[in-house]
């Protein structure tokens, strides 16, 4: 499949963060739901994927470096399972940020999560982007808060953001603001009424990946 062109539902693909400043990633395969122009790309990640993951040297996660640590430890890439009811994430065109659904044990809709980061780049393997650090948390009643601010301020702080990019990060925020007060797709889609398809079986991660630490059978 060429990079430019659109994926089926069901074909399984890679939704991929990078960093400019170390060489770990978060790669998550999941099953395609729908993609086009206008709608974007909506990926369905399944309770159980194998997932990898950047965590310290000992395998704790990096938000137990602090708010500044999590940015300038060393860190290692790790393989995990991706545990919960499975997550939906869906990938705007041309806007900075991604909108995913956390749902309940009962499949009602948890939260949706608005993640900052850069518009996604289409690969051969499914899509990439950038971490912007800063989120959003959409209830299903519309209320919403930020989430992480302090994480974006120790970023800033230690020279992962510049100054510049944290006030475009922050200007992202506000996009997101205004399109959840107008409740505009992807938040009235539907997609609160989710339910992946039984026959999809969850997607392995490619074989050319390698990691440092194993967790998968971390208690």
């Amino acid at each position: 499949m060429s990079s430019t062109a659109h994926w089926s539902p069901g074909d399984q693909v890679t939704w991929t963060y990078y960093t400019l400043q170390h060489p770990t990633r978060t790669v998550r395969p999941g099953t395609v739901v729908l993609d086009d122009d206008e709608r974007g790309l909506v990926v369905w990640i399944a309770p159980g994927t194998e997932v990898l993951l950047p965590v310290l040297e000992n395998g704790s996660p990096l938000r137990r470096a602090g708010d500044e640590g999590m940015f300038t430890q060393p860190r290692v890439q790790s393989k995990q399972l991706w545990t919960g009811n499975g997550i939906l994430m869906i990938g705007l065109p041309g806007r900075p940020y991604s909108v995913w659904l956390f749902y309940k044990d009962d499949g009602s809709l948890g939260c949706y999560y608005v993640n900052l980061e850069t518009p996604f780049e289409r690969t051969e393997e499914g899509v990439r982007t950038r971490d912007l650090v800063l989120d959003l948390v959409v209830l299903p009643r519309r209320d919403w808060h930020y989430k992480d601010e302090d994480e974006l301020e120790g970023a800033e702080s230690v020279g992962y953001f510049s100054s510049g990019e944290a006030r475009d990060i922050r200007e992202a925020g506000r996009t997101a603001e205004r399109d959840i007060t107008q409740w505009a797709y992807p938040f009235s889609a539907g997609f609160e009424h989710f339910f992946p398809d039984p026959s999809w079986s969850i997607p392995p991660l490619p074989a050319h990946y390698e990691w440092e630490l194993d967790l998968t059978g971390r208690a």
